[in-house]
């Protein structure tokens, strides 16, 4: 179906956690269908309103304390502020309505590595076209199944005017001009120092996907995206999680790269007790003899 660049994502890739309810074997089938083949697909409501308020909070407190160099280094993204940094963020990695949907999916055993607080402040710029994988030396990278998945929560209302998050369909697996633009996660990038660049331009198969406040966004990290300038007046937050549905299904090199800390990352060793169980059995464990895959985020020819 064709789209303008300014129509949001709907319909056919949203469900609400209730009728999820009513069958959730079916629905959780169709979610993972649009998960494969488009590249994401949409929860709606994941988050309720008290831990929606919770969410906000945390993330604002992190926002605030940050030094105004942050923001520069950082402009065309907003912020990456690593969820590390507070063990509230325990509450939302454990989420269990989250984690209960990617179960609907037939994702029983899902592992978590890392997230960040990603906010666009009022009057920025874009965000530049990317993907975020980084296993594309292995050639499980070519194939369907997600290897590792975003969920974003965005804590507010989302349009074309303040930010939505925007993609590519199907970039995940096919391949699009934009995977052989410059590298784009250069510090000139990041500091959108030059918006004529390619990887901040309007793409004609692009699609926004606006959402409500407290909706889930659930990605292949393939995927091709970026989202929109904030021309508003208020700051854009989304809280991105990064998650491995199958980890356990995966090459040896991709597990050893994930879990070879048994513990977890060094950060959470500084946190509460409390907030280091809490996450615990989402932890990646490896104890294999395989060597930790090469980080590589460029897709090589097999990706057609």
């Amino acid at each position: 179906m064709n789209r303008s660049p300014f129509d949001c994502a709907q319909g056919d890739l949203r469900w609400t956690t209730t009728r999820m309810d009513s069958n959730r074997s079916e629905h959780g089938a169709q979610l993972r269908e649009q998960l494969v083949e488009e590249g994401y697909c949409v929860v709606e409501s994941v988050l309720d309103a008290e831990m929606l308020e919770a969410v906000r909070a945390a993330s604002n407190a992190l926002l605030d304390a940050q030094d105004p160099d942050h923001f520069e280094k950082q402009k065309s993204t907003g912020s990456l502020i690593c969820v590390y940094d507070d063990p509230w963020f325990a509450e939302l990695i454990a989420w269990q309505p989250a984690i209960d949907v990617l179960a609907t999916m037939g994702y029983f055993k899902p592992t978590f590595s890392t997230g960040f607080v990603i906010s666009k402040p009022a009057h920025s710029p874009p965000l530049f076209w990317h993907q975020d994988w980084w296993g594309w030396e292995h050639p499980h990278s070519y194939t369907p199944n997600p290897q590792q998945v975003f969920l974003m929560y965005y804590l507010v209302d989302t349009t074309p005017e303040n930010g939505c998050l925007r993609l590519i369909p199907r970039s995940h697996l096919t391949r699009h001009p934009m995977h052989d633009a410059p590298e784009a996660h250069t510090e000139e990038i990041r500091r959108a120092e030059d918006l004529s660049e390619p990887v901040f331009q309007d793409l004609e198969d692009e699609v926004d996907v606006c959402v409500t406040a407290g909706d889930l966004v659930i990605g292949d990290s393939r995927l091709l995206h970026s989202a929109r300038a904030n021309t508003t007046d208020q700051r854009r937050t989304v809280i991105t999680l990064w998650y491995h549905p199958i980890f356990y299904e995966l090459p040896e090199s991709m597990q050893a790269h994930l879990g070879s800390r048994k513990k977890g990352p060094r950060q959470v060793d500084e946190w509460p007790a409390q907030a280091q169980e809490k996450i615990r059995p989402l932890i990646p464990v490896y104890d294999g003899p395989a060597e930790p895959l090469n980080w590589n985020r460029t897709p090589g020819p097999a990706l057609v």
